[in-house]
């Protein structure tokens, strides 16, 4: 456990956090725009430290020895919400991902989350987000405002749809991995859905569920509560003492099941089905500490 006055002193931090007062509310379009030309000016030089073909060649390995956790999981008195939010916000990052497409000759930005599980760099994300077939250049920016090119792919498992980045830099905030939350423990869910920077939702863990999936099948997947949407990719799940309990990763919609029109009326219909829910899939910190566990 971190001691009480160091972890206040860690949460208190000395940057501003954007969204986190009505003092410091976020500029949506300033921050997605500095993190697209970023990455697009990385892309366009075309001398970046990663290139597509070796971030994709990167991507098959599914384990690694250089990363060395140095924070075990916090416990003790549960952090209130406003902490919570900060801790996410300093840890967590903006993941942008520049590329062309066939319809004209500007750079596009595939945009996801993520966040450091160390101070020198080691950024946890998806696999689809690592793994994606398009981005000729992928970069970070920080909560305050820093840019970072990704410089490699450290390991990544498509199964359990997790992936380790890692960005030149030093003194990052950052989260511990905590895989031994039950379900029903609170949870909150730190992530940038639909170019919205930097927004937390509350929930609990519902279950734990083996996907069926094809290629997933067998994967061990977290379902919660708390609500996220495109671009929360890689958020993390923040225990109420603010570990990551775990990590988005997909949406899946019920929908209710819809009698077809009977047949002998001529005049009927199609109904639209009614959404009764959306399961809220998300990767296990036990899967991204399985990328750098001894062998």
């Amino acid at each position: 456990m971190l001691l009480p006055t160091l972890l206040a002193a860690f949460i208190a931090g000395a940057s501003v956090i954007p969204g986190a007062t009505v003092d410091s509310a976020v500029d949506d379009r300033q921050i997605f725009q500095k993190l697209e030309a970023a990455t697009s000016a990385l892309a366009e030089k075309g001398d970046g430290p990663l290139r597509r073909e070796d971030r994709l060649e990167q991507c098959k390995r599914t384990h690694t020895d250089a990363v060395r956790l140095s924070s075990k999981p916090f416990s003790g008195t549960p952090l209130e919400g406003a902490d919570i939010f900060r801790r996410g916000a300093q840890a967590s990052v903006l993941i942008g991902s520049a590329y062309k497409c066939d319809k004209c000759t500007k750079w596009h930005n595939t945009l996801a989350s993520g966040f450091a599980i160390t101070a020198d760099g080691v950024i946890a994300t998806n696999h689809h987000v690592a793994a994606g077939a398009t981005g000729e250049a992928m970069g970070v920016l920080t909560s305050d405002g820093q840019f970072y090119p990704v410089v490699e792919v450290l390991a990544a498992n498509k199964a359990h749809d997790v992936a380790l980045l890692r960005i030149d830099a030093k003194g990052l905030a950052f989260l511990p991995l905590r895989d031994d939350a039950p379900a029903g423990t609170p949870i909150r869910c730190y992530s940038h859905p639909a170019n919205s920077f930097g927004c937390l939702s509350e929930g609990i863990i519902t279950r734990y569920f083996k996907m069926n999936e094809a290629e997933r099948i067998g994967a061990v997947f977290m379902q919660i509560t708390a609500d996220y949407a495109r671009g929360s990719s890689g958020g993390p799940i923040l225990d109420p003492y603010g570990n990551a309990v775990g990590m988005v990763a997909s949406t899946l919609p019920v929908f209710a099941a819809t009698p077809a029109p009977h047949a002998a009326a001529k005049d009927a219909k199609p109904t639209t089905p009614s959404q009764q829910m959306v399961r809220h899939n998300c990767a296990t910190a036990r899967a991204l500490l399985d990328l750098i566990r001894p062998r």
